[in-house]
């Protein structure tokens, strides 16, 4: 049987580190009551629960108010307690075969959560289309993006939890408006990162990500000792490039004039011209170049 309905489609973010600092028994406990309240908010505001795997919960909703009161009380919910989570919220017609639900619309969503933060829902242009404006009033447009799998790009908004007093100013983030003018949009669609070493070379469009790694499975893979299996990873959003460290040892980073920095496991916004390094100072000068420009 196909059907038309909004498909929430929620996760923990970094279960990881909660193992790691609680222990098995105690973070599994965290985690199971976080996706057993996921199912409760769900429930609770319309929401038809289909099923759990692991960490995530997915939803189906007959409306995209309902699907967006779910978000917005799973995010609530994140914000309060010590875990976070993410999600991907879309519109579209799905599949029910027995038990399992397939469909292209349910792999939409799946692919917004898997590009959301920690304590942000990305939802499609489809499902905003079908929500009202009191629902709408508060997300942001992150411009168009290319999801994995997808040819062609589609324009994204964000739904981001409200945080008091948060250092990353969550919450002043999420007063901003949530219409780009012509000009903005004209900005983001031109926003290109071209990435060069050695005689290879490459540019990175709006809504794509490359990684960077020891890993064969990187875009950009580099073989040295102390480089991570995915190292880094840089991304074109919203008109806005960012790169995000998650290795060990560390990226030292030069953009333009500024004196060089040294980050490890933290993220930062590229801009003008430069160059990464992998790794710290203490990898002396066989430490790889890679050099960057944003144009647009």
């Amino acid at each position: 049987m196909s059907i038309e309905r909004a498909i929430l489609l929620a996760d923990v973010s970094g279960s990881t580190p909660l193992y790691q600092r609680y222990g098995d028994a105690e973070a599994s406990r965290m985690v199971f009551e976080c996706v057993e309240g996921m199912q409760r908010i769900a429930t609770e505001t319309g929401g038809e629960f289909v099923r759990s795997k692991g960490d995530d919960v997915l939803c189906l909703f007959e409306s995209a108010d309902q699907a967006m009161a779910a978000a917005r009380g799973i995010l609530e919910q994140g914000a309060r307690g010590e875990v976070s989570v993410h999600a991907g919220l879309h519109w579209g017609t799905v599949l029910w075969r027995g038990e399992e639900l397939f469909g292209n619309a349910v792999n939409v969503a799946a692919r917004l959560g898997g590009q959301a933060k920690e304590n942000e829902v990305l939802m499609s242009r489809e499902l905003v289309e079908h929500a009202s404006a009191s629902e709408t009033s508060d997300l942001r447009s992150m411009g168009e993006i290319t999801l994995r799998g997808t040819d062609a790009p589609t324009e994204v908004f964000a739904m981001l939890a409200e945080i008091e007093d948060d250092e990353d100013g969550v919450t002043s983030f999420m007063s901003q408006s949530t219409v780009f003018t012509a000009r903005q949009r004209e900005h983001v669609a031109n926003t290109t990162l071209r990435l060069s070493f050695e005689d290879w070379a490459q540019d990175i469009p709006e809504g794509r990500e490359l990684k960077i790694g020891r890993s064969t499975q990187c875009d950009l893979v580099m073989s040295y000792a102390w480089v991570s299996r995915v190292h880094a990873a840089i991304s074109v959003r919203g008109g806005i490039v960012e790169f995000k460290d998650s290795s060990s040892a560390g990226c030292t980073l030069t953009i333009g004039a500024h004196p060089e920095f040294f980050i490890r496991r933290q993220t930062v916004a590229l801009t003008g011209s430069g160059v990464i390094e992998l790794g710290s100072n203490a990898a002396g000068d066989n430490r790889p170049r890679i050099n960057f420009e944003v144009t647009g």
